[in-house]
């Protein structure tokens, strides 16, 4: 084998060791961080701040019930609008804001609850512009409005005039003469 030769395949496996070196550390760091998760301790793990990686960290916020900082943890996530992982935030947070509002209204707090759940519904809408397919927000925003279901907007002109308003017509009784 000529000089050539010896160098160009020393340098191959020079170049093929130090990629399965950095490919083993991070899959050492990537289990470490799924033992983690399995713990429900992704919060306190290090690593690379992708975003795979802080959306399991909000996740394990939500799953907790850390409402606040889940909130912070999936505002903070930095994807691209029409990414696959934006809808999952939306559907997460729209959960998320509708399980704080079903919390709340056990308690009482009703005038607390009802925006959260507009939050929830306003999200799962987002959600099916995108995807009119996806089941589960469709599902979950039909819960949110039978909580609060939503009002259609009424013309401030047929309220003024109510005589001259379409929904009049249906309401007015019928008058029979007398016999």
């Amino acid at each position: 084998m000529n000089p050539n030769g010896k160098i160009f395949v020393t340098a191959t496996l020079a170049a093929l060791m130090l990629a399965i070196g950095y490919d083993s550390i991070r899959l050492m760091q990537e289990q470490r961080f799924n033992h983690a998760l399995v713990r429900g301790d992704a919060v306190s793990t290090d690593g690379p701040g992708s975003a795979l990686r802080q959306f399991a960290k909000a996740f394990d916020l939500q799953q907790a019930g850390d409402f606040r900082n889940a909130v912070q943890a999936y505002a903070a996530i930095d994807t691209r609008p029409d990414s696959r992982l934006q809808m999952d935030i939306k559907f997460n947070l729209a959960n998320l804001y509708f399980q704080e509002a079903l919390k709340l209204g056990e308690t009482g707090a009703n005038d607390l609850a009802m925006p959260l759940v507009e939050l929830a519904k306003q999200n799962y809408k987002e959600i099916l512009r995108i995807d009119n397919g996806n089941w589960d927000a469709k599902y979950n925003l039909e819960l949110a409005l039978v909580r609060s279901p939503d009002t259609e907007p009424v013309d401030a002109l047929d309220e003024r005039n109510p005589e001259h308003s379409p929904r009049a017509l249906t309401k007015i009784k019928s008058r029979e003469p007398l016999p």
